[in-house]
C-alpha cells in the first residue's frame, strides 16, 4: 500500500476538500497467500483486494462531515503534486475518526478499482 507525499485535495462528487499533506491508497487487484503442504510450498490462493483511498481532511466553512461518511457509489479523486489517484465508484467506510480540534477527520473510500492518471 503506497503511502505519497504531495497531496493536495480530496474530491468527493466534485466537492473539493483539503487535506493533510500524506495520504495511503491501493488500487486493488488480486492478493496471493502461499499455500503450504508437508512443509512445502504447494502452491497459492488468490483472493480479490479492494481499492482504497485513505486520507485526513479538513472542513472548510459550510462543508459538513455527513457529506463525506454518508458518500456512497460517489467518483472520488485523490489530487496529488505527480499524480491523481481515480476510484470510480467509491464508498466512505470505517469510522471516519473526528478531530473537532482540528475541524477534521480521517476517511477512507473503498471500492472495486482505482487507477492512477499521471
Amino acid at each position: 500500500m503506497p503511502t505519497v507525499a504531495g497531496v493536495r485535495s480530496l474530491k468527493v462528487a466534485g466537492v473539493s476538500y483539503t487535506t493533510a499533506e500524506t495520504a495511503t491508497y491501493n488500487l486493488g487487484g488480486k492478493q496471493r497467500e502461499s499455500i503450504m503442504g508437508g512443509g512445502k510450498r504447494a502452491g497459492y490462493s488468490e483472493k480479490a483486494r479492494p481499492a482504497f483511498i485513505e486520507v485526513k481532511i479538513y472542513l472548510d466553512e459550510g462543508q459538513s462531515s455527513d457529506d463525506v461518511t454518508n458518500a456512497t457509489s460517489q467518483e472520488i479523486q485523490l489530487e496529488c503534486a505527480d499524480r491523481t489517484i481515480v476510484m470510480n465508484s467509491g464508498d466512505e467506510v470505517g469510522s471516519a475518526d473526528n478531530d473537532a480540534s482540528e475541524n477534521s477527520l480521517t476517511v477512507r473510500f473503498e471500492g472495486n478499482s482505482a487507477r492512477a492518471v499521471s
